[in-house]
């Protein structure tokens, strides 16, 4: 593992920018007699004068000073938590304060003359997985919760931290550890009886728990689908003609005017991207130039984006309003249909405000062809039906993921990477026991399995490894 010092550090945990309060950490042991350079308290419950005094998980009412001029900087609220029950396991100083930018500054550097040092990117939270308050999955989703935009990924970043998903993860691993320390056992030890049924019916139970585990695993990563959704957003995209009201539905979804409406063809011309919370799914709607035949260099430039757009969202909703004819669906669907496929596209007949489409019945039928199977009437101007859309993204999204709920997705892609390798180890070791390979194969692939699941819950980490994911988080944290 990497080198580990508990020299006292600090930072604002707090964004940057105004706010009425803001919060200065502390960590280290010996930060509280440090901070008595810079403090003076004013008042506390149990008339103590100093910080370094203050009972653990109490707070106090005082002042930060200059040490050199002794000028009062601010008044703040300052808490003090003793090791090992604080967030670092160390001891640990909070100050609250109040939130421009010059107290906060001002606050740091008399906290550097006092001898603590500003702290790196990550190192509040990397202290925490060092002195084991935590594993390296669950620093990770701190960052999560922090960026969490909808309910959805708040949820499964609580999940990871400290939830169902670190439950079910270190109930895996656990039992993968004793199947090993079971399987080295026979390697060791010659535990047949005469007849050698002893070790056939140990490793058979072996078999049995590393099917169940390997079921567990397996559900794991079949989550993903759903999870990366909630770190990677799902992308709609927003196709059709010029005027077919793309435009209109990208702002009725949204809940404001993102992109302009006008009746003349081709205002939009390059994709414009918004992202929105729909029923707690985090989305990213794009808007896209309209698809049509053009002399004008520019708008096929936005044509030709708009249907890299469509191939690399993960829905399409494509936009047929009442004066298009059955013929223009399938000359602008049928390139975008044999790319992604008809079951990721949803025709939207828009405008329903203005009349029913009179070729409509043809257009299904052409829509059939192309394997596209939903079709919604909308209109955006009148908010019809603008939820059975949001519907499409809800069941979209319910249909990945293999059935798992928000509490047990994997978000991350590393850790579905790891998960997913150390999968087809554990499918090796059971094959070696199954097929009588012998227990030492066995071993050494259920060790490479346990090596690639440490690389997630911090267990096999390696020193730039963990170097690299703490150095992304903020600093203050």
């Amino acid at each position: 593992m990497f080198a580990y010092t508990d020299e006292p550090i600090c930072a604002c945990s707090t964004p940057a920018g105004i706010s009425g309060l803001a919060v200065i950490r502390i960590s280290g042991n010996g930060c509280g007699v440090l901070t008595d350079k810079c403090t003076k308290i004013i008042r506390s419950s149990g008339d103590y004068d100093r910080t370094s005094l203050l009972p653990g998980y109490t707070c106090a009412y005082g002042t930060v000073i200059d040490p050199k001029t002794q000028d009062v900087i601010d008044q703040v609220v300052i808490t003090r938590f003793e090791e090992p029950f604080s967030y670092t396991g160390e001891e640990m100083v909070e100050i609250s304060c109040h939130g421009s930018s010059a107290v906060k500054q001002e606050i740091l550097r008399c906290l550097g003359m006092s001898g603590i040092r500003v702290a790196y990117p990550g190192e509040f939270s990397r202290r925490a997985f060092i002195n084991g308050k935590m594993s390296l999955a669950s620093a990770e989703a701190v960052m999560d919760v922090i960026n969490a935009d909808t309910e959805r990924q708040l949820q499964a970043a609580g999940s990871l931290m400290s939830g169902p998903l670190a439950g079910k993860i270190d109930s895996i691993e656990t039992s993968l550890y004793a199947q090993m320390a079971r399987i080295e056992s026979l390697v060791e030890f010659d535990r047949d009886t005469d007849d050698g049924s002893g070790t056939e019916a140990e490793e058979d139970e072996i078999l049995e728990e590393l099917d169940r585990q390997r079921e567990a695993l397996s559900a794991l990563c079949a989550g993903y689908g759903k999870g990366r959704i909630l770190s990677e957003r799902m992308r709609v995209a927003l196709l059709g003609l010029p005027n077919s009201g793309k435009s209109t539905l990208l702002n009725t979804l949204t809940g404001y005017d993102r992109a302009i409406v006008t009746e003349v063809a081709g205002t939009t011309r390059d994709t414009i991207e918004v992202q929105v919370d729909i029923n707690g799914i985090p989305v990213t709607l794009i808007d896209t130039a309209g698809i049509r035949d053009t002399d004008d260099i520019i708008e096929s430039i936005g044509i030709g984006r708009a249907m890299e757009a469509g191939r690399e969202a993960d829905l399409v909703f494509y936009m047929i309003p009442p004066d298009m004819i059955a013929s223009e669906v399938r000359s602008g669907l049928r390139e975008i249909a044999e790319d992604i496929g008809g079951d990721r596209i949803t025709a939207v007949f828009s405008k329903s405000d203005e009349g029913k489409n009179p070729d409509e019945e043809d257009i299904i039928a052409v829509l059939d062809k192309l394997g596209i199977k939903r079709f919604i009437s909308v209109s955006a101007e009148e908010e019809l039906n603008i939820d059975k859309l949001e519907d499409v993204i809800t069941t979209y999204y319910d249909s990945l993921g293999g059935g798992q709920s928000e509490g047990l997705l994997i978000t991350n892609s590393r850790h579905y990477s790891k998960f997913n390798k150390g999968l087809k180890k554990l499918d090796m070791a059971i094959e070696a026991l199954e097929n009588g390979l012998g227990v030492e194969v066995c071993s050494s692939a259920l060790r490479a399995c346990l090596d690639e699941i440490g690389e997630v819950t911090g267990k096999t980490v390696s020193a730039t490894l963990a170097d690299t994911i703490f150095s992304r988080f903020c600093i203050g944290k």
